[in-house]
C-alpha cells in the first residue's frame, strides 16, 4: 500500500488504508512501534472483508518527527481527524499498549466515530514514578534505539516472527534521530490523568486481548480481567502470546476479531 498522508495543524501523520467497501477498521500501534506491527493481522482482516487503515503515531516511523506534545489527548486528537478525513461512519478502532488510552479518549471526546473498540495488552494507567524515571533517562541517550529493539525481540517469547530482528533494528534506526527518541520517550511516559473519568463515559462493545506470557504485567490475566471490568469489555487471552499477541498469533487474534464484529454488529 501507498503511504498517505493527512496534514495537521502542528504536523502530518502517515497512514496506509487498504480501501474497499467494508467496515472500517483503524489500527494504532504502540509506543516505541510503527504502523507495520500489524503486517500480520491486516491481511487476515482485509481477507475477511474489512477496511484497513493504520497509522504511525506522531513522531513515529513516517509521521513528521517535529511535535509540541505527545501525550494521550495529542494522540486521540490525531485519531479523531483520521476519522473525520476518512469520513466513513462509527469505525472499529485497535490499539496497543499505549494506544488504547488514546483510543478511549478519543471515544469520549467523540462517540459519534468509534463504534468498537478492540485494546491489546493496554497500559490505562500511568507508570510509576520508579518506572518513568529510568525509562526516561535511558532513551535520552544516543544507544537508546539499540537497547529498545533488545528488550522489543524479548517481547515475544513464544512465535517470534522470522522478521522480528530486522523488525527491531528498523526501530532501532527510527530512534537514531533526537527528536523520534524524543517522542518515544514522551510517548511511552505520557501521563493518563483524566482517562479514568473518560472510562466512565464510553459505552461501545469493547475486546480486551491479552497475551498470557506478556512481561508488561504481573499477571497478565487478572490484570486483563480488570480492564474488561474497566471498560464493560470481554476478555481474550491468548496463551503464551508476550506483549504483541497479533503478531505472534495474527491469525487467532484475528479470528477472536472477526467473532467480535459479527457478535456486535446491530
Amino acid at each position: 500500500m501507498t503511504t498517505q498522508r493527512l496534514d495537521l495543524s502542528s504536523g502530518t501523520v502517515a497512514f496506509d488504508d487498504s480501501g474497499g467497501p467494508g467496515p472500517l477498521i483503524v489500527m494504532l500501534p504502540g509506543a516505541g512501534d510503527i504502523r507495520r506491527e500489524y503486517r500480520f493481522l491486516t491481511p487476515d482482516l482485509v481477507a475477511g472483508g474489512a477496511r484497513v487503515v493504520t497509522m504511525d503515531l506522531r513522531g513515529h516511523g513516517e509521521s513528521s518527527a517535529d511535535w509540541q506534545s505527545y501525550g494521550v489527548a495529542d494522540t486521540a486528537g490525531d485519531l479523531i481527524a483520521l476519522l473525520d478525513h476518512l469520513d466513513s461512519g462509527p469505525a472499529t478502532i485497535v490499539a496497543t499498549s499505549f494506544a488504547p488510552a488514546a483510543a478511549i479518549w478519543a471515544t469520549a471526546e467523540r462517540p459519534d466515530l468509534i463504534g468498537r473498540l478492540v485494546l491489546i495488552s493496554a497500559h490505562l494507567e500511568t507508570a510509576k514514578i520508579w518506572q518513568r524515571l529510568p525509562l526516561d533517562l535511558l532513551l535520552r541517550t544516543p544507544v537508546a534505539g539499540r537497547l529498545w529493539a533488545s528488550q522489543f525481540i524479548k517481547w515475544h517469547p513464544a512465535a517470534p516472527p522470522g522478521d522480528l530482528e530486522e523488525y527491531a533494528a528498523e526501530l532501532a534506526a527510527m530512534m537514531t534521530d533526537r527528536q523520534r527518541r524524543r517522542a518515544v520517550r514522551e510517548t511511552l511516559t505520557a501521563h493518563r490523568h483524566g482517562l479514568e473519568e473518560r472510562i466512565a463515559r464510553v459505552d461501545v462493545p469493547t475486546l480486551v486481548v491479552m497475551g498470557g506470557s506478556d512481561s508488561h504485567f504481573g499477571d497478565p490475566a487478572a490484570d486483563g480481567t480488570t480492564i474488561a471490568g474497566q471498560t464493560g469489555g470481554t476478555l481474550q487471552m491468548v496463551a503464551d502470546a508476550g506483549h504483541y499477541p497479533h503478531v505472534e498469533f495474527p491469525g487467532q487474534v484475528a479470528t477472536a476479531i472477526a467473532d467480535f464484529l459479527a457478535a456486535t454488529r446491530s
